[in-house]
C-alpha cells in the first residue's frame, strides 16, 4: 500500500458520510501539477475527505498522468484532463479557457484549487471558488471566495493581507499516526542527521550543506544524509564537493526509509505550510529541528517542542543542532517531545475531514 493509500484509508475509517439525503453539490477539485513530488499526498486528502460526502458530486481536474489523476481513477471519481495549453489558458487568459477548450460545457456549484492563479478562470464555470493555500502566496488567491490554510501563522498573515477581500479559514492540520514505537538512538554507530525535500531553490538544501561544514569541524564522527532530487541536483551535489564532501545524497527516499537511516531531521525551507515529512519523521519519535515557516511553527508550538532556527541561517541551525548532540539528555527528550507532540488532539484527520466539508457547505450556501 502506498503512502497516499494510507492517507486515504486513514481518512475513509472514519469518514465523513451521512444518512441524510441532501442536495447533491457539483464540485470541481483542479491541481494544476504534473510532477511536483510534494503536492500528492496533500491532494490525496482533500481528494479522500470529499469523496467520503456523499452529498458531493465531485469532479477532478487534472493532467493526465499526474499523481491526482491516479488517486481520482483508483478511486472511480470523475476525472477531466487538461492539457498545457489548457493550464496555460487558464493561468494567463482566464476569460478565454472555457470558450477554447471543452470546459465551456461544464458548471459547477464550487471550485476548489491548489493553484490561485486559476481562481479567476475557475470562477467563470463555477459559482465559488475555494482556494487551498500551501505555499503561502495569499495575493494568488485574490479572486476566490474563501481561502484555507492550515496553520494559524498562515492564517493570521493572509487575513493582513486579504481580509478584506474574502473570507479566510483554517483547517484541522490533518495527520494520522499508524507508528506505535519510538525510534532508539544508535549506541555503537555515529548519529545521523537528515533532511528531505525536492532539490529546489525554496528549499533551502545549501543551509543544510553550510550547517554541516560547519558542524563537522567539532564533530567529524557525524553522519550527514542528504535525500531528494529536483532541479538543482547538480548544482547541490557540486556545493558539496566544496564545502561538505562527506554529505551522502541517497537519492529519493520514501517517509519510511528516510526515518530507518537518520536521527535527527534538520529542516531548512523557506516556505513550508505543511510539512509531511516533519510530522512523519515526529510520528517515528526522530528528534526534529526546523527553520522557521508557518507550518513547523504550529507543528513544533514556537520551538517549546523542538529548536525553530531564522530562515537560511546555517549558523543558528548550527549552534542548535551542536546542543542537541552535545547533549545526548536534551537530544532524548527532544525526541519523545516530538514523539508525544504529533499524538495531540491538534493533529487529527477525521477532524480535518469534517472541517473541509462544513466549509464546502457553508461557501456553498453563503
Amino acid at each position: 500500500m502506498t503512502e497516499h493509500q494510507n492517507i486515504i484509508s486513514a481518512s475513509g475509517k472514519k469518514g465523513t458520510r451521512t444518512a441524510k439525503k441532501t442536495k447533491t453539490v457539483r464540485v470541481l477539485l483542479y491541481a494544476s501539477e504534473r510532477q511536483n513530488k510534494e503536492m500528492p499526498a496533500r491532494q490525496a486528502l482533500y481528494l479522500a475527505a470529499l469523496g467520503e460526502n456523499k452529498a458531493l458530486d465531485l469532479t477532478v481536474l487534472a493532467p493526465n498522468g499526474s499523481a491526482l489523476a491516479k488517486v481520482a481513477k483508483d478511486l472511480q471519481i470523475a476525472f477531466l484532463p487538461i492539457s498545457d495549453f489548457g493550464r496555460s489558458l487558464l493561468r494567463r487568459t482566464p476569460q478565454l479557457w472555457p470558450i477554447l477548450t471543452a470546459m465551456r460545457r461544464h458548471h459547477f456549484d464550487i471550485a476548489i484549487t491548489h493553484n490561485g492563479y486559476a481562481a479567476k478562470g475557475l470562477s467563470i464555470i463555477a459559482k465559488r471558488v475555494i482556494g487551498l493555500c500551501h505555499e503561502d502566496d495569499f495575493d494568488a488567491f485574490k479572486a476566490c471566495d474563501t481561502l484555507l490554510t492550515l496553520s494559524s501563522s498562515a492564517t493570521d498573515k493572509a487575513k493582513a493581507r486579504l481580509d478584506y477581500e474574502l473570507r479566510i479559514d483554517r483547517l484541522p492540520y490533518p495527520y494520522q499516526c499508524t507508528q506505535t514505537d519510538i525510534k532508539k538512538l544508535p549506541d555503537n554507530k555515529p548519529l545521523t542527521i537528515g533532511f528531505y525535500s525536492a532539490f529546489e531553490e525554496q528549499n533551502g538544501q545549501a543551509v543544510f550543506l553550510h550547517m554541516a561544514q560547519l558542524v563537522a569541524q567539532e564533530r567529524p564522527d557525524l553522519r550527514f544524509l542528504l535525500a531528494g532530487d529536483g532541479p538543482l541536483d547538480q548544482d547541490l551535489k557540486q556545493l558539496a564537493e566544496q564545502i561538505a564532501p562527506f554529505v551522502e545524497f541517497p537519492g529519493d527516499l520514501s517517509q519510511t526509509e528516510l526515518a530507518e537511516e537518520i536521527d535527527i531531521y534538520c529542516q531548512t525551507t523557506r516556505t513550508e505550510p505543511f510539512g509531511l515529512t516533519l510530522c512523519a519523521m515526529m510520528e517515528q519519535g526522530i528528534a526534529c529541528l526546523s527553520t522557521c515557516t508557518n507550518g513547523a511553527m504550529d507543528i513544533l508550538k514556537g520551538g517549546i517542542v523542538a529548536p525553530l532556527v531564522p530562515v537560511d541561517d546555517a549558523l543558528a541551525m548550527t549552534e542548535r543542532l551542536l546542543e542537541m548532540v552535545n547533549d545526548r539528555e536534551r537530544l532524548i527528550k527532544t525526541k519523545q517531545a516530538c514523539y508525544d507532540r504529533i499524538r495531540e488532539e491538534d493533529f487529527d484527520v477525521m477532524s480535518f475531514a469534517q472541517r473541509l466539508n462544513a466549509i464546502v457547505s457553508e461557501t456553498n450556501t453563503g
